[in-house]
């Protein structure tokens, strides 16, 4: 049986710049299904025509291959598959399912990722072309699926599945199938799948450039219920942890495969056990492996200034601190338990080790107020002043898979159609937001995150001068080595696309 997998190109609005870089997941499951004997082809649109640009729906940006260009990339199939990760990227994403069905309409369509797990039968509703979901972890799953279609069986024995049934009217759901337990023995990704390389020569990552960078997995899973997470619905609260001898054999394969030296992992929470990430650092300095790497959203439970340092001592030089709120009430109200002082000191004992730190502040809560957002605000301050490097400022959104979002959903406060989906995007488009707060209207929720982002760029400058030199120099010779330089890089290349285009 052949099968192919699609990952659609990125896109992006206004300022919000697009993410170009290689997905774990398509890669993932490829390599399950190729080990399994399925002959797999990926179509990266985002890779495969890496700086090709286009402008959509007459404002959003889409880089990567067009649509017309699959009418000769795309090979027979049985089965073919779309990697739908982001909901505000579902329109396109459906009218990409859409378009390649007019191109195949006797192969099975199949669909997977944190969208499609949260919202499986709005989606086959919303584009009767797909006819079936995978929800959740799917490697285990897409390759049960593959099974039972080659055998013509009954789609109600593949666990984790939405699908329609015979008369098309109904959808049926199967029960969810048990997180995959031992991670260690799935397969790496299939990255020759990919024109790994359009990303590896432009140094296309999450994070900063630090060279030819390859994303990993140490860990799945996230065993908090933070209210505004999809995490819940997409994987469940078991956290799993690769052994990390085995993590650091696949950098080291990497490192004499593609001559990466950059690794960012793309955990949903990387540190949750001491031992894990210890030995993770000691792995890798006992090899004497000169890399670095970098970290995603980080909880505190367990980071201490020793386990900082030792981090630093082994390549890490990049953390995300997702400090939400500087309100112990609106954390509260959204299950985050974390402490925003005992950050507060970790960040400071991280810029003293030479690290590079940031960190994330949700606007709009449903519970915030205006003296809540000052604890915030006056955090952010007192954080610039001992001299973070960066900050981001989201306003909340109910996002389709959290816990909030359904509650929102129930209570009739979202209407699910293409202006939902699109307006996802002003999470990080600077130029809007969409409020779902009853205290704080749009105006409001975005003059408070411009107000915090300003306020915190320029007294980090003043405190920091020796930082705008080093931003000026960094710009002008076409380096990034902050996240916010990277982002001005993003800013500047969506600017330069509308330019091109709409002039």
């Amino acid at each position: 049986m052949n099968i192919t997998l699609i990952r659609p190109p990125a896109y992006s609005v206004g300022l919000m710049g697009a993410q170009r870089v290689p997905y774990l997941g398509i890669t993932y499951i490829a390599a399950g299904a190729r080990k399994a004997g399925y002959a797999v082809d990926i179509i990266d649109m985002c890779g495969e025509d890496i700086d090709h640009t286009e402008i959509v729906h007459g404002k959003y940006v889409a880089y990567g291959m067009p649509f017309s260009a699959i009418d000769k990339r795309l090979k027979p199939s049985e089965v073919i598959g779309f990697s739908c990760s982001f909901s505000q990227d579902w329109v396109f994403n459906r009218e990409l399912i859409q378009y390649v069905h007019k191109l195949s309409p006797e192969t099975i369509f199949v669909a997977g990722g944190e969208h499609i797990s949260a919202l499986p039968e709005y989606c086959l509703k919303d584009c009767p072309e797909l006819d079936i979901c995978v929800v959740g972890e799917g490697d285990s799953v897409f390759i049960r699926l593959l099974k039972v279609l080659e055998k013509r069986e009954n789609l109600s024995e593949v666990p984790s599945i939405v699908y329609r049934d015979s008369s098309k009217n109904i959808f049926c759901r199967t029960p969810r199938a048990p997180r995959i337990k031992d991670i260690d023995k799935l397969s790496l990704p299939a990255w020759d799948l990919i024109p790994i390389e359009n990303y590896l020569s432009r140094s296309l990552n999450y994070h900063i450039n630090r060279g030819r960078t390859i994303p990993m997995l140490a860990t799945r899973g996230c065993p908090y219920k933070c209210s505004f997470c999809s995490n819940i619905n997409m994987w469940g609260a078991p956290w799993i942890a690769r052994n990390p001898k085995l993590v650091v054999d696949e950098m080291e394969y990497y490192i004499n495969r593609h001559r990466a030296d950059n690794f960012v992992f793309s955990d949903l929470t990387a540190v949750i056990n001491k031992e894990s990430i210890v030995s993770l650092c000691n792995e890798i300095l006992n090899r004497k492996i000169n890399i670095t790497w970098q970290l995603p959203t980080l909880r505190t439970e367990i980071i201490d200034y020793g386990v900082l340092k030792l981090m630093y001592q082994a390549g890490c030089r990049e953390l995300d601190f997702a400090i939400e709120s500087g309100s112990v009430k609106v954390l509260k109200s959204v299950n985050k338990k974390n402490n925003p002082e005992k950050i507060s000191l970790l960040i400071k004992n991280g810029i003293d080790i030479g690290m590079n730190l940031s960190t994330n502040i949700v606007l709009g809560l449903p519970q915030e107020r205006f003296k809540d957002f000052l604890k915030s605000y006056w955090l952010i301050m007192k954080l610039a002043l001992i001299g973070l490097q960066e900050v981001n400022a989201f306003p909340f959104i109910p996002y389709p898979g959290s816990k909030l979002f359904e509650e929102f959903l129930m209570n009739n406060k979202i209407k699910l159609n293409d202006n939902y989906f699109f307006n996802l995007f002003g999470y990080a488009d600077l130029s809007q937001s969409i409020s779902w707060s009853e205290k704080f209207g749009p105006k409001t929720l975005n003059f408070l995150r411009l107000f915090l982002l300003s306020s915190f760029y320029i007294l980090m400058f003043v405190s920091h001068p020796k930082r705008i030199i080093q931003l000026i120099i960094n710009g002008f010779r076409g380096v990034t080595t902050t996240k916010l330089e990277g982002v001005l890089k993003r800013i500047f290349i969506n600017a330069r696309v509308y330019f091109s285009k709409l002039s």
